[in-house]
């Protein structure tokens, strides 16, 4: 089997949009955290999370809708998995090392010596260790006890997607059934975990009912199989994608992960045929960019607070509430591009070009 035996051909502008459009509700969500007290509407944010995850779902089974059987399925596994972590570790890693600066600056000062590095080892540094493995744990922050938070706090979501990447390389390897064996397990994991209802954080966190939106994302992609040949009118497409806003909105106020599923796989699939054909320059951009705006629009608030103190606007009156949020949606969207073009990039690029090199010298 080749290397581009797992590429998939034609990309879905659709699904890049909506990628943008799901980046942009969490930074809404997250500038909500300058005031004390919000409208409860406003918490459908969080929400794109829950597009992220149906959205990855599609896009393993999509990109892999051309893997056949072969001599060479485990280096086509071990492929799938180097181009994901390529694609998700390294920029990831950046951002923790920015978030955690103070704890790590803080133990290198106060160690001079390798033993002295050991024995100054606290909770904060092995939870930092710990992020960089993608391995779950209890928060450190305080304001969070309590909450499996890596300390990205959004880097949660990533400690499932490269769950979610390794479950699926190994499932690779059932070949033609790769599918129903990822949907199987997940299932299984889920149906686990509220018979036993763990109370560890290992427990807690693998065994979760938002894992069920992963198998979703998968249920978009058969559907798709099954219906991308056909052309449908964008005017119903319209009035769907209205109906899994609201139940996105309507799961989020139960907290209710299957409504929440369903919604989510409801708005991929309608920004799948509805954007068929449709090539909007910004929206790209803000889909090639929105894990840039994910993992760093947090950080570029401190900016966008200050600037806000500086103007002197208060949190009263709904003018200022806007300006506030807008001001801070601003600041992410410029640093954030900022670093998507001078870092994220330039990084894929080379890390990239070294898989391919690889690849083709490989026996």
């Amino acid at each position: 089997m080749q290397p581009d035996s797992l590429k998939s051909g034609k990309s879905i502008d659709g699904l890049q949009y909506l990628r943008g459009i799901a980046a942009l509700m969490v930074v809404f969500f997250h500038a909500r955290s300058y005031f004390v007290d919000v409208a409860s509407w406003t918490g459908i944010g969080a929400r794109g999370v829950d597009i992220f995850f149906v959205t990855s779902g599609f896009v393993m089974a999509y990109t892999t809708k051309n893997f056949a059987s072969g001599t060479s399925v485990a280096k086509a596994s071990l492929l799938f998995l180097s181009k994901r972590f390529i694609r998700v570790v390294p920029l990831y890693w950046l951002a923790i090392l920015w978030t955690s600066k103070a704890y790590w600056i803080h133990w290198l000062a106060i160690s001079s010596t390798p033993a002295d590095l050991y024995a100054n080892l606290d909770p904060g540094i092995i939870a930092i260790a710990k992020d960089f493995a993608f391995i779950p744990h209890l928060s450190i922050d305080e304001d969070e006890e309590g909450e499996i938070f890596p300390i990205l706090i959004q880097g949660w979501t990533l400690n499932y997607e490269m769950f979610f990447y390794f479950l699926f390389g190994l499932c690779m390897l059932f070949q033609k059934y790769r599918l129903l064996a990822v949907t199987a397990v997940i299932v299984t994991l889920v149906v686990i975990g509220k018979i036993f209802a763990f109370h560890n954080v290992g427990g807690l966190f693998y065994t979760a009912s938002i894992l069920i939106e992963f198998v979703f994302g998968i249920l978009v992609f058969e559907v798709h199989s099954k219906t991308q040949h056909l052309t449908f009118d964008r005017t119903p497409l319209v009035i769907l994608g209205v109906i899994g806003f609201l139940l996105l909105n309507s799961g989020s106020n139960v907290n209710d992960k299957f409504v929440l599923a369903v919604a989510a796989a409801v708005i991929v699939w309608v920004f799948i045929h509805a954007f068929r054909g449709i090539h909007i320059r910004s929206l790209k951009m803000l889909g090639d960019a929105s894990y840039s705006i994910y993992l760093f629009h947090a950080a570029s608030f401190v900016a966008a607070r200050w600037f806000i103190a500086y103007l002197g606007i208060s949190k009263d009156g709904y003018i200022n509430i806007a300006a506030i949020v807008m001001i801070q949606v601003l600041f992410a969207l410029v640093i954030c591009f900022a670093i998507y073009f001078f870092i994220e990039k330039p990084m894929l690029k080379m890390f990239r070009n070294m898989l391919s090199r690889n690849s083709a010298t490989s026996p």
